[in-house]
């Protein structure tokens, strides 16, 4: 068993297959913790921009999730 963040490149190569591809373990969200948004600095508000509009544009949920093919 592996991350699949870490055999996706792998994976869409085609150089690894899943085995068994309708048994995944869920490791749950990936989550940005900060203290109080009326006080976030501006670099950790550009940060978390930055992350939210990669993963939507790379669709990193729906590839990092363990349930897809």
């Amino acid at each position: 068993m592996i991350a699949k963040p870490d055999a996706l490149p792998y994976l869409e190569r085609g150089e690894l297959i899943r085995l068994l591809p309708t048994w995944w373990v869920d490791a749950g969200p990936i989550s940005i913790y900060f203290a109080n948004r009326t006080l976030l600095p501006s670099k950790t508000r550009v940060f978390v921009d930055f992350i939210v509009e990669v993963f939507q544009r790379e669709r990193f949920a729906e590839r990092f999730a363990g349930g897809l093919g």
